[in-house]
């Protein structure tokens, strides 16, 4: 691991290099030196011939003899052997020196540079490898030079009657120990040098090493880190720490900024209660707000088969606004309609250095919104619509009265009736549409309380015993005498049970029957209102709590004298109740009504008013 840092390449440079400068120099130097050493001991060993030779020529026998002993002991003495060669060649123990090893002379010299000794020439000779009697070398191979001068031994005729050999061996140089100097002097050199080398790295990449931990804390989201700068190392170094903690202030600032807008943004979308989607250029989801989040979780889940997000996971209703977004690079409206809600969306494009990066798009929930609209719109279609004829009937006839077209009495009230029911029917049609409009759109107030349902349903039946009479339309009652006790809004119900009593008298022939039936089941009451009339289509049946819906001609509003609000609003009491409100019916059998409300009433109580 040392050597990927900066300090283990650092150090083992500077280590590589001393090291090699060491060895070249250690080289060298040995090479000088040894020359020198060696041009030195062979001048010494020249002249201790030379001495050695004149001094035998010069003496007698005698004096020769004890002489050489003489010499011989100081040679030993001065790690120098010496060897006398008699005429023959020959060699006497008591010529050589005492500590000589027992080797033939003949390995030192061999024959031809004897042969030049005794023909009276100096032989110098530094290198010799000395051989042995199988052919191996004698000494290991650090020990195989020798140093030797031999010098022909001539008498006063100047004929060589002999030869002195002085040698040195391996063993007698110094070589070895000054090469031994020189090695451990580069060692202790490397030695001192590595540990300077990595004090000296270290200490040059400490602050780059101080410098690293602090960008892996920023990296971190430690942006607070700094390095410390002291004073007097205001080096290139020390200059980049300064500049690394301008950098990180700077950054510090930035994301503290921007930490600011995310979270102001942040804020702002968790606020808004309209749906916010961030989209990016593959139409990949990257942000939406809470009810973004929600909307599109509702979606995913209620998704049919066939519905299914597409492929670049927004749902199927956003993806084609998508598509023409980024392919026309502008802002697009529009409406989408899902599980019987309208969202209005608008999406627009996103740019990133001059190109299309995404789209965001915002969804507003505008279902009531567009409710109103299509209940203000088919009021007032509506409201037009049925006023037409009582309008045109009342012109028409208050026309005939102006014109004086009624002669007699008779024709002149005939047409007042008619005036006067059509005005009746106008008002009744007016003060219904208002009604109807309060509750669909949510303004409808219950005034709740505890209701006595015996003596309501038998109420109604009392209210309707005269108009049951002039119809011939028999009113049978099926209330029991004590009912659980309800907590109801008691003037709508008894609208409701109005509503539906009346309808069913008018659509009943003579003869016919209405029954109103009153019981409990479960938790609920259920009230029933069944007649033997000619009955509804069931291709009519879904349709039959719209408003102004026409079935067939036995239940048309111009026949009945209707007008065609009376089960829309039972529909809307019965809800606001919490109840629900069935019908059912059979051509040329009659219509029954099923009424289920809660005995206990609305959970919740809207209370609002136009």
């Amino acid at each position: 691991m040392i050597l990927r840092s900066v300090v283990g390449k650092l150090w083992l440079t500077i280590i590589v290099l001393v090291t090699a400068v060491l060895l070249v120099l250690s080289l060298f130097l040995t090479e000088q030196i040894m020359e020198t050493y060696y041009q030195a001991e062979l001048h010494s060993l020249d002249q201790l011939a030379v001495q050695v030779k004149e001094t035998l020529e010069k003496s007698s026998k005698d004096d020769q003899k004890e002489y050489l002993r003489s010499v011989l002991k100081v040679a030993d003495l001065y790690d120098t052997y010496m060897i006398v060669l008699g005429p023959n060649g020959s060699v006497k123990p008591a010529d050589v020196s005492p500590n000589v090893p027992d080797l033939p002379w003949q390995d030192i010299l061999e024959q031809t540079e004897i042969d030049q000794v005794f023909g009276g020439k100096k032989q110098v000779l530094r290198g010799r490898v000395m051989v042995g009697e199988k052919g191996k070398a004698t000494f290991p191979l650090f020990k195989n030079e020798i140093m030797m001068v031999a010098y022909p031994l001539k008498n006063k005729q100047g004929k060589v009657n002999g030869a002195v050999v002085l040698y040195r061996t391996q063993e007698q140089l110094s070589e070895s120990q000054i090469k031994k100097l020189i090695f451990y002097s580069a060692l202790i050199g490397i030695f001192l040098t590595t540990i300077f080398a990595f004090f000296l790295s270290s200490r040059i990449t400490q602050p780059l090493i101080q410098m690293k931990k602090a960008a892996e804390r920023m990296a971190k989201g430690q942006f607070s880190t700094r390095i410390p700068v002291r004073s007097h190392e205001r080096d290139e170094i020390g200059d980049l720490s300064v500049a690394f903690n301008r950098m990180a202030a700077q950054l510090e600032e930035s994301i503290h900024a921007l930490s600011q807008e995310k979270e102001q943004l942040a804020s702002i979308l968790r606020s808004m209660a309209d749906g916010v989607i961030t989209m990016n250029a593959q139409g990949q989801v990257i942000v939406t707000n809470p009810p973004a989040n929600r909307l599109l979780e509702d979606w995913d889940s209620d998704s049919d088969e066939g519905e299914e997000s597409s492929k670049r996971g927004l749902p199927f209703q956003l993806d084609e606004i998508f598509l023409q977004v980024i392919a026309e690079e502008k802002e697009l409206f529009g409406d989408v309609a899902k599980d019987g809600r309208t969202w209005a969306v608008v999406m627009a494009p996103l740019y990133a250095r001059g190109d299309v990066s995404g789209a965001v798009a915002v969804l507003r929930d505008v279902t009531e919104e567009r409710r109103l609209d299509k209940l203000r719109t088919d009021f007032v279609a509506n409201v037009s619509h049925e006023l037409r004829t009582p309008l045109a009937m009342l012109q028409g006839y208050s026309e005939a009265l102006l014109d004086g077209f009624a002669q007699t009495p008779e024709e002149q009230r005939e047409i007042a009736t008619v005036i006067n029911d059509e005005s009746l029917r106008m008002g009744r049609l007016v003060r219904e549409l208002l009604d109807l409009a309060r509750m669909e759109a949510g303004h409808i107030r219950l005034e709740t309380a505890s209701v006595d349902v015996t003596e309501l349903g038998r109420r109604i039946l009392r209210k309707f015993q005269a108009i049951a009479r002039e119809q011939e339309v028999t009113l049978i009652d099926k209330i029991p005498s004590i009912f659980a006790e309800v907590i109801w809004d008691e003037d709508k119900v008894e609208q409701v049970l109005t509503n539906l009593v009346d309808n069913a008298i008018r659509h009943t022939p003579k003869g016919g029957k209405v029954t109103l039936t009153i019981n409990r089941i479960g938790d609920k009451a259920q009230l029933t209102v069944k007649d033997t009339g000619s009955g509804i289509p069931e291709e009519d049946l879904p349709f039959v709590f719209e408003r102004f819906y026409k079935a067939d001609k036995a239940r048309t509003r111009g026949q009945s004298g209707g007008t065609g609000l009376g089960l829309s609003i039972v529909k809307h009491i019965v809800e606001a109740h919490g109840g629900t409100v069935t019908a059912k019916s059979k051509l040329g059998e009659g219509t029954r009504f099923v009424v289920q409300l809660p005995l206990t009433g609305p959970k919740k109580v809207e209370d609002s008013s136009i």
